[in-house]
Order: C-alpha cells, then sequence, then structure tokens
C-alpha cells in the first residue's frame, strides 16, 4: 500500500508539469510491464535526420523552430489482465497511456494537450495509436518490431517584440522501428516520415522499467499471457 501511495504522489506530480513537445513512447517499455504488475520508466532519447531546429517557422518569420534533438523519458504505468494504462513525460510534457497487450502483441495509444502556437490552425491535441509485435527468444531477452501514426509536437519560440516564449507546434508522422530487451533494459530505433513533408527522422532510445517488488515476485511465477 505504501508503494502504490508513492507511485499515486509522483502521478500527481507530473500532471503538475506542462511542456512543449512530445513524440512516439517506447514500444518496448510498454510490452515490459508485467501481468497484474506496476511499473516506473526511466529513458533517454536522441533523434536525429529532418528536425526543425534553427530554422524560421514556415508559418512565420516570428517563430523560430527548436525541435530537441534529446530528451528525457519517464513513464508510470499499470497494467491488470490485458490492460495497460497510466502517464509518462517527454521532458516536461505529459501524456496519458492507455492499451492493451498479450504475450507476442500490443496496442498502444498516447495522447496529451501543448499549448498552440500563436496564429496556427487545428487543435492543441498529440497523440497516436502504435500496433507491436513481440517475440520471446528466452525468458529475458526478447525482440519486437512496431508500427505507429502520431500527431507530433515540437517546441516554437515566438519572438513577441524581443521577448522568447515557447509554445508548440505540430506535425503528423508514420513509421516504425524494432527494438530488444533483456529484462527490464531496452534498446530501441525507429524511423519516422513526416505526412506531407519530405522530412525523415531517427529515434534511438534506451529505456529501463524498475518492477515493484511485490510485482516483480508475482510476473516471475505468472509468465505474460
Amino acid at each position: 500500500m505504501k508503494t502504490l501511495v508513492k507511485y499515486i504522489l509522483l502521478a500527481v506530480a507530473m500532471l503538475m508539469y506542462a511542456g512543449c513537445s512530445n513524440h512516439p513512447p517506447s514500444a518496448a517499455q510498454f510490452m515490459n510491464v508485467k501481468e497484474n504488475g506496476t511499473g516506473l520508466g526511466l529513458g533517454t532519447s536522441i533523434r536525429s535526420g529532418d528536425i526543425y531546429r534553427g530554422e524560421p517557422s514556415y508559418r512565420s518569420d516570428d517563430y523560430d523552430c527548436v525541435e530537441d534533438r534529446a530528451n528525457l523519458d519517464l513513464a508510470l504505468l499499470f497494467r491488470y489482465g490485458y490492460g495497460v494504462f497510466g502517464l509518462s513525460t517527454e521532458d516536461m510534457t505529459v501524456r496519458m497511456n492507455l492499451g492493451m497487450l498479450s504475450k507476442y502483441i500490443g496496442l498502444q495509444g498516447w495522447g496529451g494537450i501543448a499549448p498552440a502556437m500563436v496564429g496556427s490552425e487545428g487543435d492543441p491535441f498529440f497523440g497516436g495509436m502504435m500496433l507491436i509485435e513481440e517475440y520471446p527468444v528466452t525468458k529475458m531477452f526478447r525482440v519486437g518490431v512496431s508500427e505507429y501514426i502520431s500527431r507530433n509536437a515540437y517546441k516554437v519560440d515566438e519572438n513577441l517584440g524581443g521577448l522568447g516564449f515557447y509554445s508548440s507546434d505540430f506535425y503528423e508522422e508514420y513509421g516504425g522501428g524494432f527494438y530488444i530487451s533483456y529484462d527490464a533494459l531496452s534498446f530501441e530505433f525507429r524511423y519516422g516520415r513526416e505526412i506531407g513533408e519530405p522530412r525523415n527522422r531517427f529515434y534511438f532510445t534506451i529505456n529501463w522499467l524498475y518492477l515493484d517488488k511485490d510485482d516483480k515476485k508475482t510476473s516471475d511465477v505468472n509468465v505474460r499471457k
């Protein structure tokens, strides 16, 4: 019970933050959550390719694009039966996670709100869906692939009379990737193609998922079904 209270307090603290950027979360971390278990994830992502960085926004010269090349990932995920839900962050941007998984297949959804850029069209929502297929080579070692479609958010710096102010702009993306996991540690690569623009992005992610001790004992007995 004390552990659960700590997790709830952490989730409330995460909700107090708001950020400006979001990209698809880790497929491996999602699949690592054990049956009837609780996972606290920590990781980092590095991006390369045609990211929006140090260039005027295509919407207006008053805005500079500052899509980050790297970020810190945190996640608090709960699993009951086949269902998974929780919260995760990309730096200080909070998103909700919801999905389902079995031994070989996972379906992950995520979403949240970021402050939209002044003058931009559309809603200030980001999110997406990801299909994951995993093969357990051994009990500890697993490999998997993923396919996704998403609406991503990235930071823009509004130069309001010389005073910088961060908000967000958005783009749609589809792509796929693969990962390897050993116990709670995972390494992941993902490729994304922006919809409507000739921009390609490459994601490299490392994640580690801490399982509550009581949940870990349960998961060692009940292999994921």
